[in-house]
């Protein structure tokens, strides 16, 4: 008897959870896409892939998925040049569409969202206007989602048309300031473009425009778009970053330039040094930055490395045999997540650690990314100038690094 119970429970819980996947089936006619059909979600303004599928014989394809959130995703080719289409998902829905060239059309019955989403697409840009952009389904987070995406629409449309149709119905009245007051634009599927369009048309009428954006991350997100691909060394990079860093708090937008800062900086001899600051044990920011005129010594190690704490002694005594020299710091950094910040503190009075140390709450930070630190523990030396000397410098245990250190003090 128990065991038929787990079977029953087994089978309602498969039923309960295939209930909430989400499937889309159909078939591809567009010799663009003919091998492999992409889903794609929203994030920050853009498509990003969620999953693809092959197409078996004469096109067909299921896309089976959990969805990250109720709302519009974008189906098709890789790219937009090979067709992307949108169309509204929720958990448990079942969809059928055919795919062909420039075209996609939903198949037999759809879900109500979806059959409002096909006859919007299926008006021209001036009916478009003409609509009051009220939809009426049973679905009011639905309604609410489509009222946005077809004004953003709109906007999109109008601003790919404005050099040549300024005075045009759908441009007039088109750059107004703080025209998107939130940063909803981002939750559409060309939120990105479409910001960047809106404050380009804005620079070119008044000169300046990121007056007419409304969030930092708004701003940001237009600064990066604009800079990255000027950006050709560290230095630039820096420069940038101290500049506009107070727009780039947003965790998404804030990754990806620290991403391209990673890409441009090479932590090779005699380059600047690529600035980080973390956390003291009394919670105060330490940056290598506040050591210029100071040799510094970083020792990047961890509670979880072995070989790490094994040479701890010896680099208590190497900070000792040089304490003379006021102009040098040992700085170490422990790459520990926040779940080991006890024992960190623990090992630093237990093996009466000297120096200056530090806590990077986990090994994705910045100073693993742009000294590319994969394996511990590392010694990292600095000059006066903050540029580097060695990333790669010799073990405490080693004559090999006292002597580095003392050729670079008697500099």
């Amino acid at each position: 008897m128990k065991k038929l119970y787990a079977v029953v429970a087994l089978l309602c819980w498969s039923f309960a959870v295939f209930a909430q996947s989400t499937e889309i089936r159909g078939s591809v006619s567009n010799p663009i896409m003919n091998r492999v059909v992409y889903l794609f979600q929203v994030e920050d303004g853009e498509p990003k892939l969620v999953k693809g599928s092959s197409t078996k014989n004469e096109g067909a394809f299921v896309l089976s998925f959990e969805p990250a959130y109720e709302g519009f995703y974008l189906i098709g080719g890789f790219t937009a040049v090979a067709g992307q289409f949108p169309l509204y998902l929720k958990k448990g829905d079942h969809v059928e569409l055919m795919l062909s060239k420039g075209k996609m059309e939903f198949v037999g019955k759809s879900s109500e969202e979806n059959e409002v989403l096909a006859s919007w697409n299926k008006l021209s840009p001036a009916e478009k206007m003409a609509l009051k952009k009220e939809f009426r389904t049973k679905n009011t987070r639905f309604n609410a989602a489509m009222k946005q995406f077809a004004g953003f629409e709109m906007d999109f449309y109008a601003l790919k048309n404005y050099a040549v149709a300024k005075e045009s119905p759908l441009v007039k009245g088109l750059l107004v300031k703080d025209r998107y007051k939130n940063d909803e634009v981002f939750s559409y599927l060309n939120g990105k473009t479409l910001l960047c369009m809106y404050a380009d048309a804005a620079l070119n009428k008044s000169g300046d425009g990121m007056s007419f954006l409304s969030t930092d991350r708004q701003k940001g997100t237009y600064i990066f778009e604009k800079t990255k691909n000027k950006l050709k060394t560290y230095p630039q990079f820096e420069e940038m970053n101290a500049q506009y860093s107070r727009y780039f708090k947003d965790p998404g937008l804030n990754a990806k330039v620290a991403a391209l800062g990673t890409k441009l900086y090479k932590a090779t001899p005699g380059r600047k040094g690529a600035n980080f600051s973390f956390p003291d044990p009394d919670g105060k920011m330490v940056s290598l930055s506040d050591f210029k005129g100071k040799v510094v010594l970083v020792d990047v190690w961890a509670t979880f490395c072995g070989p790490c704490k094994a040479l701890i002694p010896d680099l208590n005594k190497l900070e000792k045999e040089l304490e003379e020299h006021k102009d040098l710091v040992f700085i170490g950094v422990a790459q520990d997540g926040p779940s080991a910040k006890n024992t960190w503190l623990k090992i630093i009075k237990e093996k009466q650690m000297g120096g200056i140390q530090l806590f990077a709450g986990g090994g994705n930070n910045i100073l693993a990314n742009d000294y590319k630190i994969k394996v511990m523990p590392r010694y990292l030396i600095f000059d006066r100038n903050g540029n580097v000397v060695t990333t790669e410098a010799p073990l405490p245990n080693s004559p090999g690094l006292k002597k580095m250190l003392l050729e670079e003090l008697a500099k």
